[in-house]
């Protein structure tokens, strides 16, 4: 009883892993998409390396930032940041305040609580607006409803016009949450302080940004008499497809695995019908044969179609074109020093990194990137070998396959309910598709079916009428 229960706990969990690595990883994604704005993840970044330029220099000016936008097909955004103290009456607190300029709204989701966003007009009248987080309004005003007030900033007054909330998930968490405390106009900034520069450029992203985005943005640079060397540019486009495939990856990897449960399950059928047919024809001609196994045989042919049935539309789930890096393809597969130099860029940028300061979008970039990858390969590592594991013991304890679909089709359910409570916790909406509720059930129906009970083989013997001995 107790090797039983373990048992069961061992496929429990490789069924969770399975259900929430997958469902987890496309709710982060749709958190991602989310949190991107308008313009969604079809952009480009570029940010002043500070490894390159320890000194900022390579920042720009508000007129080198609209020339870069007027050769530029597509909407731009950009921004600089300061850390400065703000006060209302005797309360003054530090705060992360960036000057916004361009279409900033339509690269970030911003949740507005009361009032609006900084206009363009305000933009470019230099207006002293502010909008402001409601976590700094309750640090100096001790509540939300700020509209309208003043406070002193860079020794000037401001006007608050919006308070924006933060939703609180997971990866505002993650990236000390993603958003600054405050946003003024950049004209503003510079006028205030005329060391500011530009320091944070954002691109909307064309049709073939995949591919050329970041040598286009290297030519626009260069155009306005920058060095590209000098900047980090970030193409989300490419880094969506790379990051947005795996999550497909733990689907594929389960849905192969679901596809060779087939293949064993129509092996052994054929085998079966098979071993009636020579049995049959040792003694009668085949038609009697047929007549005599017609009710095995049509068993055995219905459930060939059915796999085939099964098998079909989790080709159709898991069907994807990957996405793979033209720099990741080797000239010649076998090429070690290929794989050695990708080996020491991806270390050598891992030590320039530690000089550079991310943007928010940046940030909550790596923090997805980190984890979908690692719920990915935590289905992939455990989930899928956990299952594996408890089914074959499940045979071994002649668990009857009644039994087992009946546990696998409970736990799938109550992993499904686990997961979507672990990501309402985490701040976002539980993310589960056709594609996985397909692939996923096949694989535990499968999975129960496939393992017939250990020591209990399909047997023929002789006898009368029906005499065929079957485990399904």
């Amino acid at each position: 009883m107790k090797r039983t229960r373990l048992t069961s706990w061992i496929v429990f969990a490789g069924v969770l892993l399975l259900v929430a690595c997958s469902g987890l990883s496309e709710s982060l994604l749709a958190e991602w998409r989310q949190e991107s704005g308008e313009k969604g993840l079809g952009k480009l970044a570029v940010g002043v390396d500070l490894a390159a330029d320890p000194t900022g220099s390579a920042g720009l000016t508000i007129a080198e930032a609209d020339k870069l936008a007027g050769k530029w097909e597509g909407a731009v955004a950009y921004s600089a940041r300061k850390l400065s103290t703000v006060a209302a009456g005797e309360k003054s607190v530090s705060a992360d305040v960036i000057g916004v300029g361009g279409a900033y709204a339509s690269f970030s989701n911003i949740w507005l609580y009361r009032g609006g966003l900084i206009t363009e007009n305000s933009i470019a009248e230099h207006s002293r607006v502010a909008l402001v987080s409601a976590g700094l309004a309750e640090r100096l005003f001790a509540g939300r409803d700020v509209v309208g007030m003043s406070l002193r900033l860079m020794g000037s007054t401001f006007t608050i016009v919006g308070v924006y909330e933060q939703q609180g998930t997971i990866l505002d968490w993650m990236t000390d949450n993603g958003k600054p405390d405050m946003l003024i106009p950049i004209t503003t900034m510079v006028e205030l302080d005329g060391a500011v520069k530009v320091a944070a450029i954002e691109l909307e992203a064309g049709a073939t940004t995949a591919l050329t985005g970041t040598s286009d943005v290297q030519k626009a640079l260069t155009g306005i008499g920058k060095q590209p060397s000098r900047y980090k540019i970030v193409n989300y486009v490419a880094e969506r497809n790379w990051v947005g495939q795996k999550p497909k990856l733990l689907l594929a990897a389960a849905g192969v695995a679901a596809l060779v449960l087939c293949a064993r399950l129509v092996f052994g059928r054929i085998k079966r019908s098979a071993g009636l047919m020579r049995r049959g024809t040792a003694a009668d001609d085949w038609p009697d044969a047929v007549r005599r196994y017609r009710k095995e045989l049509a068993f055995d042919t219905f459930a060939i179609v059915s796999l085939a049935i099964c098998a079909t539309g989790v080709w159709l789930a898991i069907r994807y074109k990957f996405y793979i890096p033209a720099e990741l393809v080797p000239d010649v597969l076998i090429d070690w020093t290929f794989y050695r130099d990708i080996w020491l860029e991806w270390w050598r940028e891992q030590v320039n990194a530690m000089g550079y300061v991310a943007s928010p979008g940046e940030l909550m970039y790596e923090r997805v990137n980190m984890l979908v990858s690692r719920l990915t390969a935590v289905g992939i590592l455990l989930g899928l070998p956990l299952l594996w594991i408890g089914t074959r013991e499940w045979s071994m304890l002649r668990l009857a396959a009644d039994r087992r679909i009946v546990r696998l089709s409970l736990y799938f359910v109550v992993a499904l309910f686990i997961a979507a409570a672990a990501a309402r916790w985490a701040g976002t909406d539980y993310e589960v598709r056709w594609r996985e509720l397909v692939v996923l059930g096949s694989l535990f129906g499968l999975a129960a079916l496939a393992v017939p009970p250990a020591g209990s083989p399909t047997t023929i013997r002789k006898g009368e009428g029906n005499d065929v001995e079957q485990n399904v």
